[in-house]
């Protein structure tokens, strides 16, 4: 993971937030001294819906940091298919690479759960040029 911008970001933050709050029940939660806090705001007309999810992850105290994680998904016509999705990630407070130091953290826990429940464990960077979305739109449409 060298940005904020690779999809193997998005594929740990995704491990993340799956993990650490199942079923996306919670709407404020804490991980490894981090809050998470998870808004959702969605649109749906008769032509098309939209649906913005923006996650903040903030650490306090020293070296303190705050980042913003937003994901857009948009669906039109009346048999509401997947049009188009965005996401991105940036820092609104503090230093990027003690942020990005920590998802590695992260990738590395997550990496060594999954080996240790015996799961084929693959190495979340190894599809990194990929620029295919998250197959994750339709499980959100459903929500919406």
């Amino acid at each position: 993971m060298k940005s904020f911008a690779r999809p193997s970001f998005f594929r740990v933050f995704d491990v993340l937030v799956s993990t650490t709050n199942p079923g996306l029940k919670l709407t404020r939660w804490t991980h490894a001294g981090i809050e998470f806090e998870r808004e959702r705001h969605s649109f749906s007309g008769p032509r098309h819906s939209l649906t913005v999810e923006i996650t903040t992850l903030t650490r306090a105290g020293r070296r303190g940091w705050s980042l913003m994680v937003t994901k857009e998904y948009w669906w039109a016509g009346t048999e509401s298919k997947p049009f188009k999705s965005l996401r991105w990630a940036r820092p609104v407070s503090g230093q990027r690479g003690d942020i990005l130091n920590w998802m590695r953290g992260q990738e590395g826990a997550l990496d060594g759960s999954s080996s240790r429940a015996g799961n084929d464990s693959s190495n979340l960077d190894e599809a990194e040029s990929s620029d295919e979305p998250l197959a994750d739109e339709n499980a959100v449409k459903g929500e919406a």
